[in-house]
């Protein structure tokens, strides 16, 4: 259920796996392959977010579960996709 004070982010939105019109909604060099929630909830740690994970459809890939999560609005959401994309990809480089 969609809430004024919070904002729907999914986790398609960061993977470079499928297109723009399929539901990325970061630049494919901010993206990764096959993100996890665990990431995503790493990556909103940092930038200390409340958040909450909910199991879910895209509705622009209405055949494959997902996830989205549910995050307190602090920023404009082009700004948290942002931010967070470069958390996840900072995450992602050092645990390599």
């Amino acid at each position: 259920m969609k809430e004024k004070d919070k904002q729907v982010i999914w986790l398609d939105y960061f993977d470079s796996n499928i297109s723009r019109k399929q539901g990325r909604k970061v630049a494919k060099s901010l993206a990764i392959s096959a993100p996890k929630i665990e990431s995503i909830e790493e990556g909103l740690k940092r930038l200390g977010l409340k958040y909450e994970v909910h199991q879910a459809k895209h509705p622009k890939r209405h055949w494959k579960g997902t996830y989205y999560f549910q995050v307190e609005k602090k920023m404009k959401k082009q700004e948290l996709l942002r931010k967070l994309s470069e958390a996840i990809k900072g995450i992602k480089t050092s645990s390599h």
